[in-house]
C-alpha cells in the first residue's frame, strides 16, 4: 500500500504548477491566515517572510471585504512597478500568494489558478483542523460578527476629540 506525500509537499507541487502554467509568475507560497509558511516554489526571496507579509495583507482584504458588504474575500492583486502580488483565500484554512513579473496576465493567472487554488484548499483543510486553538474566532464588539470573526469597525473619535488634536 502506497503512503501519501505530506501535505505540504502535495501544495508544493501544486505551487510549482502555477509557475510551470503561467507565463510571467516568479513564484508562490502558500501560508497560513497566521502567517506560518505551508510550502514554497520561490526563488531568491525568504518565504517565510512573505508569508507573514501575505497573512496581514490578507487579514486586512478580509476586513475591508466585509466592512464594506463586498461578501467573503476571494483575492486582491497588488501591482508594483516591477511586477504583481496576488493573495487568494484557500477555503478557510489557507491564503496562496503568486509573485509575478510586470508581464505577468492577471486575468490567465486568475483563470489558471483557480482549480490549482482550490486543490490547495482541500490538502489544507485537514491540516486547519488540527491546528485550530480553542478560540479561534474573535468575537467581534457587536452582536453583527461577520466572517473570520469580524464585525464592523469601532467608531471614529470626532475631530475635536483630545486623541486627534494630540496626532
Amino acid at each position: 500500500m502506497s503512503k501519501e506525500p505530506p501535505v505540504s509537499e502535495r501544495i508544493s507541487g501544486e505551487l510549482r504548477l502555477i509557475r510551470e502554467n503561467v507565463p510571467g509568475v516568479r513564484g508562490s507560497i502558500t501560508a497560513s491566515s497566521d502567517g506560518l509558511l505551508v510550502a514554497e516554489d520561490v526563488r531568491d526571496l525568504e518565504p517565510t517572510q512573505i508569508a507573514a507579509l501575505v497573512a496581514a495583507m490578507h487579514a486586512v482584504a478580509v476586513r475591508a471585504a466585509g466592512n464594506t458588504q463586498c461578501g467573503q474575500f476571494k483575492e486582491v492583486i497588488t501591482r508594483g512597478s516591477e511586477g504583481y502580488l496576488a493573495v487568494y483565500a484557500a477555503g478557510t484554512a489557507a491564503i496562496v500568494a503568486v509573485l509575478g513579473t510586470a508581464e505577468l496576465n492577471g486575468g490567465i493567472l486568475n483563470l489558471q489558478a483557480r482549480a490549482v487554488i482550490e486543490r490547495i484548499a482541500a490538502h489544507s483543510a485537514g491540516t486547519a483542523k488540527r491546528r485550530a486553538p480553542a478560540s479561534a474566532t474573535v468575537p467581534a464588539s457587536s452582536g453583527q460578527a461577520g466572517q473570520n470573526g469580524t464585525g464592523p469597525l469601532p467608531a471614529r473619535r470626532p475631530r475635536g476629540s483630545q486623541q486627534a488634536r494630540a496626532n
